[in-house]
């Protein structure tokens, strides 16, 4: 789907762009949907979106703050 989905929008695009237009959407899709799990289930202690499976003692210290654990 993604690489029909690739050609439909590129009929009139150089061949470099209508070559690597079909392996950019199969990322996208891949990767957009994993984000948001990790976004919504990855969320910090006492967030409403927070799941609960690891506790604070499983952290490890060197785990950076930005990263949701």
């Amino acid at each position: 789907m993604a690489r029909a989905t690739g050609r439909r929008l590129t009929l009139a695009a150089p061949r470099a762009i209508r070559a690597a237009l079909p392996t950019l959407l199969v990322v996208v899709t891949t990767v957009s949907p994993a984000w948001w799990l990790f976004a919504t289930r990855g969320t910090l202690d006492g967030h409403p979106g927070d799941s609960g499976r690891c506790p604070a003692s499983n952290v490890p210290p060197r785990w950076p703050d930005w990263l949701p654990a």
